[in-house]
């Protein structure tokens, strides 16, 4: 290759460089159980099981601390107005200021970024809460109350999945890895992955793409399978007992310090143990857990026998001048219950042509990675199941089925579905008309752009008060892969995203909560994934200050309405919105326009007061009476996308906290589920 250097990059991996597992010397790390899968985050393994009655199916809870505000039928757009200039003053337009205080119902945290955690302060080094939080939360009021759309707020990616307890595409999703058992004799059988393949990525001067080793298959009935897998209990079984032996053709996974490389201790006895199941015995052997354990890859020599067997691991170098021996990588991926394998991938073939990996696709891998971030940090960290930097070159897994790629860090890898989240949205979602989020809050796309008329101060702390003290959460990040979430379904059919007619739900909201929960023990499972939050208490006021630029009267009545609600109205905003934190209510305490002839027309050379009083109500009740006139409403709070939201935000209708919480891994309530959410109302008449 001309400036990227395969050689360079193969010579590389085989010293070492570049690797997690530097020197083969392993850092101290928590051990995590095996309940979790590394995929698995709190909205997967949903299923939609038949076979149970209807009864046994509403008992079962299924629930969540978010809701979905239905897509209005009937978008308002620009189409018969433009939006006004900005570098004008016109006598029939408005500008002036609102100021408005927050007060926390909840504990508040704003994040600081640090890595200590602490609220966020401005520079003066007073608690605040950011300008640019409390804009994204009005404007997401003025998109719903607005009747605005929501194209440039959803993304335009494929999302990933893996599927392995069951759902609606556990069938799919074996049928793309190539999932067969393959007997092997005295009734016994194995799982192989007939179309899962092992290669190398690294990225180049023109994007990534995978680099093929010189094995094509294992096995002629193994299929695409070119990898080996060693079995951790075989390992420990038949070699790691005899300590007096000088060697073992597996002390590769054994450090100088006595200390082991793989997910379970290899010297201490696998146990065996027989499950129930059905109209069968499932036999399960559970090792030791390895507390050091961490994910990892390293340039390797070994042997193999009888074309499958790998009967030796060793450094490079060691094995592979001897009979049947070979170079190649171990790969030992992320903690996972039942897991009990490392793989080795040969060598590099350098002749075979490479694949190139489509730049969407790698786009929403690292978006997936983003995403799921926290969840990693419980099986090794992003580190291992991330792209390759820039030099670097990493073990990969990959299906090339049907022309589609796939590709990731461990055999049973995460898919793309078919289709992008945006093909969820109604078509009437997707136009690309001025509304009066893009005509209030500015806009930029290919075509054209539009500045804000509107600017948000920092919310700053009324009275000083002390932080409380820390604690330690899981903060879930979104799952759009929650179909039965996500998703419009019906009873007959499920929806995913590899449905052609998929729809999605509406614009998603946190439920809220009159208190935030107890403090109790963290799991220590779960340590390296939780995020330390240090709150403000209840009570806490803020005052903030907006500004706003030749706004017609709706626009602004809109924009009022946005700011404060109705009564009894409270808000979220902050991390920890799903266990109460961050609820706050918001009183606009002054409102005033500049007064043009005051300012402008006056005899006076200068105005010491140029700004009128605004009537709030009287402009919030012109833009309810001037959207439902245009949009022929009769009501505008008996809309659905206008009913569902007030809804969530009624202080005096805040559901019970056991039908808006988490549904829970370790009771298998997501494994069983067979409902999709409730919607807003159903939650709501649950709330005694």
């Amino acid at each position: 290759m001309e400036e990227f250097d395969l050689k360079k990059l193969m010579s590389d991996m085989q010293g070492g460089k570049n690797m997690p597992e530097k020197d083969n010397k392993m850092k101290k790390k928590n051990g995590v159980s095996g309940k979790n899968n590394s995929y698995s985050g709190k909205n997967n393994g949903q299923q939609h099981n038949g076979g149970n009655s209807r009864q046994n199916v509403e008992d079962k809870y299924v629930g969540a601390p978010y809701n979905f505000v239905p897509f209005t039928q009937k978008l308002y757009t620009y189409k018969d107005r433009t939006p006004a200039a900005h570098n004008s003053v016109e006598e029939t337009l408005i500008s002036g200021e609102i100021d408005y205080e927050m007060t926390a119902q909840t504990s508040i945290f704003i994040d600081d970024g640090t890595k200590e955690h602490h609220f966020y302060k401005n520079r003066d080094g007073k608690y605040s809460i950011p300008g640019s939080s409390v804009r994204g939360l009005i404007r997401n009021n003025v998109q719903i109350l607005g009747f605005s759309g929501f194209d440039d707020d959803i993304d335009d990616y494929a999302l990933m999945y893996r599927n392995v307890a069951g759902g609606a595409e556990k069938k799919r999703y074996a049928t793309i890895l190539g999932n067969r058992l393959l007997p092997v004799g005295n009734g016994k059988s194995i799982s192989i992955l007939k179309e899962v393949q092992a290669g190398y990525i690294a990225k180049t001067e023109t994007g990534y793409r995978i680099y093929k080793t010189r094995v094509d298959s294992i096995k002629k009935e193994y299929g695409k399978m070119n990898y080996y897998i060693i079995s951790e209990r075989t390992m420990g079984k038949e070699y790691f007992p005899y300590k007096k032996r000088k060697k073992s053709p597996y002390d590769f996974f054994e450090s100088d310090k006595g200390k082991y490389k793989t997910q379970h201790l290899l010297d201490e006895e696998f146990v065996r143990t027989e499950v129930p199941k059905k109209n069968e015995v499932v036999v399960h052997y559970r090792g030791s857990r390895n507390k050091d354990y961490k994910p990892f890859y390293a340039a390797i020599s070994y042997q193999i026998k009888d074309l499958k067997h790998i009967i030796a691991v060793g450094k490079p170098g060691e094995y592979e001048n001897k009979e049947n021996g070979a170079r190649g990588t171990v790969i030992s991926t992320g903690a996972m219950n039942e897991k009990k394998a490392v793989y080795i991938i040969p060598e590099i073939d350098q002749k075979k042509q490479p694949i190139d990996i489509p730049p969407k696709d790698i786009e929403a891998f690292k978006i997936d990675i983003e995403k799921r971030k926290n969840t990693l940090k419980q099986f090794g960290g992003r580190e291992f199941f991330d792209l390759p930097k820039e030099g670097e070159m990493k073990p990969v897994f990959y299906v090339e089925l049907n022309g589609r790629l796939y590709f990731g860090f461990t055999p049973r890898l995460r898919l793309f579905y078919d289709h992008t989240i945006k093909e969820g949205l109604p078509e009437n979602q997707k136009k690309k008309e001025i509304d009066y989020a893009k005509a209030m809050f500015g806009y930029s796309n290919e075509q054209s752009s539009y500045k804000s008329r509107i600017s948000f101060s920092d919310a700053v702390i009324v009275q000083e008060c002390q932080e409380k003290t820390g604690r330690k959460l899981i903060l879930a990040e979104p799952k759009p892969t929650s179909y039965l979430d996500y998703l419009k379904q019906d009873e007959r059919n499920v929806s995913t995203y590899n449905s052609d007619n998929f729809e999605l739900r509406g614009v998603k909201q946190y439920w809220l909560h009159n208190q935030e929960p107890k403090a109790e023990p963290l799991d220590p499972r779960k340590e390296k994934a939780a995020s330390t939050l240090c709150p403000l208490p209840a009570g806490t006021k803020f005052r903030g200050k907006i500004r706003f630029h030749n706004l017609t009267e709706d626009e602004l009545g809109l924009l009022l309405w946005a700011v404060r609600l109705e009564k009894n109205s409270w808000m979220n905003i902050g991390k920890a919105k799903a266990y109460g934190y961050g609820n706050i209510s918001v009183a606009v305490t002054d409102a005033k326009k500049i007064d043009m002839e005051e300012a402008y027309l006056s005899t006076n050379m200068l105005s010491l007061s140029p700004f009128k009083k605004i009537d709030t109500d009287a402009l919030i009740l012109f833009y309810k009476k001037f959207i439902a006139e245009k949009l022929q409403l009769g009501s505008v709070e008996k809309s659905p996308r206008i009913q569902g939201f007030l809804t969530m935000r009624d202080s005096e209708q805040i559901p019970a906290e056991t039908t808006i919480r988490y549904m829970s891994i370790d009771k298998r309530e997501y494994q069983n589920r067979q409902r999709p959410l409730p919607e807003i109302r159903e939650i709501v008449c649950k709330k005694q």
